[in-house]
């Protein structure tokens, strides 16, 4: 579910149409850089039916060579298509660049081997497809964050995927297998190379195009399993429109009967709608007859109306044949087209019970009639009224026991059924362009699968249809990569809900903006109640580290000051200590010495030839002596260090008392 729940994203999300236009746009440039003559729209659509294996709704080609023609990028002449001579040898030169590119990262980082080069270049370039169709979103991750290592945690499993590949492929010898993948791993996860970058942003960018493309087509999976085996009630305005040549729904309804047919849905009507179609049908013959007696040929079939339309395409020329139309459409029409039957559905007698005892009850009549009115500021005729409760009524009946819903274009019948809710996401009606639209009837149909790319970025690489470098950028890919990571993080029973809810607005008709915007609402609730854990925690982390921060600025200028003043009152005792270790350690011992030197002088003269003033003269020169050797032996150093330990110590001194001041 949560590989729809994605497809489903990239169909609907604003910038990833935007994308996808221009991957279509790209797909249309390689197609006519592969083709040296010009080409006329109906061939282009050809050869993208061919890459893409489905035919796409004709606008959508058409809105990108309008837009490549404004980029004078392709030129337009003579209802053909074809690249502008600039822009053809620009490819030309992109082409050759690749290509050598492939061949210098071979010969650097792949070679000695066994094989032969082509087989290895061949080997490289498919082992990346294999690489690309699983780890996409493990490389873009690495690319886009530079703390994401995905690739890396990853290269076992990545050596064991293409190594199951390599083992299969004739064309590599089984002495090379081991040393080309290590070799490939290393490239993906160590290598810092241009060339080496350029490569693989070839090869992803062509994935990420890929899937853009493969998810804008076909009909997703919960449309296809909600109605499949169901039975189809058809309104009398799709019954009248069926089989109409000049009906617009005329080639939608060929499509529609082999999509019913695949899936198993019997379409068919209920008495009541045949009762009604044959009374419609009646006055507008009547108005046929009328009009065709009335008016010359050349009148009527210049006429806009889709009953007359419809007659001029089969034929119909005199009033004979314009009679014969008229009894072809009489009855309600058998097939949708040349498979399907459509069916009276009678074949249960408690059918017309519900019927009956609906239309006769007032309440669901001005239920109806209310809905109709606030939409169009007029009641509904009786007749009508009455008919669409019973069918409304007879389908309910049948979505007791099995799965049905009705095809209406009648207002009020839809806006009923939006406030009903889905029995098994299938509603109780749907318009016929919203039933066209859910099962891609113009864009893919149920034979594409959108979830699944890897067929399509295949093609593109061994078809040389890349998309140019420029095409996408890091932002594009960092995009789509947060919202398919939110999806994987919401539990399961989550994605269901949403999945249902975006299936039920589509459903109900709302437009891919509208639709787009609820889903977007979807994500943003469920993100808000269901956050990941880790994710919690880092918030958590980084408000507490804000707040800190925060609360630091505050404090910074007083704490500034406090420390100051602080530093400077232990700086004043440090210094005053500091003086009186110099007083006693250069002055005071000192001093002291050489008194007592002088005063034993004085009196331990032992009457030798040498008089007093001799003696304290040497007595003093040899105090000044032993002053200034124990000076720089002894006292100059120990000041020293004790200096050093005071400055700590002040630091210390600083931080305690500041702390204590700051409680």
């Amino acid at each position: 579910m949560d590989k729809t729940l994605k497809t489903l994203h990239l169909r609907l999300d604003s910038t990833s149409k935007s994308l996808t236009k221009n991957a279509i746009s790209q797909l249309i440039i390689k197609i006519l850089y592969s083709n040296q003559s010009a080409l006329s729209l109906s061939e282009i659509e050809a050869k993208i039916e061919k890459i893409l294996k489905t035919k796409i709704a004709i606008e959508r080609t058409e809105k990108s060579l309008s837009k490549l023609e404004e980029q004078k990028e392709i030129e337009f002449s003579n209802k053909k298509y074809k690249l502008t001579r600039k822009n053809r040898k620009t490819l030309d030169k992109r082409y050759t660049e690749s290509k050598d590119r492939l061949e210098r990262i071979t010969q650097k980082y792949f070679y000695p081997f066994h094989s032969t080069k082509e087989n290895v270049i061949e080997w490289f370039s498919d082992s990346t497809i294999e690489f690309f169709k699983s780890y996409s979103a493990d490389w873009i991750s690495d690319l886009c964050y530079s703390k994401s290592n995905k690739i890396k945690t990853k290269s076992k499993d990545i050596f064991k995927h293409i190594e199951r590949r390599t083992k299969n492929n004739n064309n590599i010898e089984k002495e090379d297998v081991n040393s080309l993948i290590e070799k490939f791993i290393d490239c993906l996860t160590n290598q810092k190379d241009t060339d080496i970058d350029a490569y693989l942003w070839e090869y992803g960018t062509s994935a990420f195009s890929a899937n853009l493309l493969q998810s804008s087509i076909g009909a997703d999976p919960i449309s296809i399993s909600a109605f499949s085996d169901s039975k189809c009630i058809l309104d009398t305005n799709i019954l009248i429109d069926i089989g109409l040549e000049a009906s617009e729904y005329f080639e939608a309804f060929k499509k529609l009967d082999k999509i019913f047919s695949k899936l198993n849905i019997k379409p068919g009507y209920l008495h009541i709608t045949k009762d009604e179609y044959i009374n419609t049908v009646d006055q507008i013959n009547k108005e046929i007859v009328r009009n065709v007696s009335k008016f010359d040929y050349s009148v009527i079939k210049e006429s806009d109306d889709k009953f007359i339309k419809s007659a001029v395409a089969r034929g119909c020329h005199l009033n004979e044949d314009f009679n014969t139309f008229c009894s072809q459409i009489g009855e309600p029409p058998k097939r949708i087209d040349d498979i399907i039957e459509i069916v009276e559905f009678n074949d249960d007698e408690n059918l017309n019970n519900a019927i009956q005892l609906a239309q006769k009850d007032e309440r669901k009549k001005n239920e109806l009639n209310t809905i109709y009115f606030n939409t169009t500021n007029k009641d509904k005729r009786e007749a009508p009224l009455i008919h669409d409760v019973g069918l409304i009524a007879g389908t309910e009946y049948y979505r007791k026991n099995e799965k049905a819903f009705i095809i209406s274009q009648e207002v009020s019948i839809n806006k009923y059924s939006h406030s009903k809710p889905h029995i098994n996401n299938l509603p109780l009606a749907i318009k016929l362009e919203t039933l066209i639209n859910m099962l891609a009837i113009d864009n893919g149909g149920t034979d594409v699968n959108p979830n699944d790319f890897s067929n399509l970025f295949a093609d593109m690489i061994r078809l040389n249809l890349q998309p140019e470098k420029n095409t996408f950028e890091l932002s594009d890919l960092s995009k789509i990569l947060d919202t398919e990571l939110q999806i994987d993080q919401l539990p399961p029973e989550e994605i269901i809900k949403i999945a249902n809810s975006l299936h039920q607005n589509i459903s109900q008709g709302l437009s891919d903006e509208e639709v787009g915007l609820q889903l977007n609402r979807q994500f943003q609730e469920v993100k808000l109640k269901f956050v990941d854990d880790l994710d919690m925690a880092k918030i958590e982390l980084a408000q507490e580290k804000k707040e800190k921060e925060k609360n630091k600025k505050k404090l910074t200028k007083t704490e500034i000051a406090l420390r100051k003043r602080i530093k400077e009152e232990e700086l004043k005792k440090y210094e005053k200590e500091i003086s009186k270790n110099k007083l006693i350690f250069y002055i005071l011992i000192p001093i002291s010495v050489t008194i007592f030197t002088l005063v034993g002088i004085y009196f331990y003269n032992n009457n030798t030839e040498q008089s007093n003033f001799q003696n304290f003269y040497i007595g003093l020169i040899g105090n000044i002596a032993f002053w200034l050797l124990t000076s720089f032996i002894f006292t100059k150093p120990k000041l020293r260090k004790a200096n050093e330990i005071g400055k700590n110590q002040i630091e210390n001194e600083i931080d305690k008392r500041l702390e204590e001041e700051t409680k």
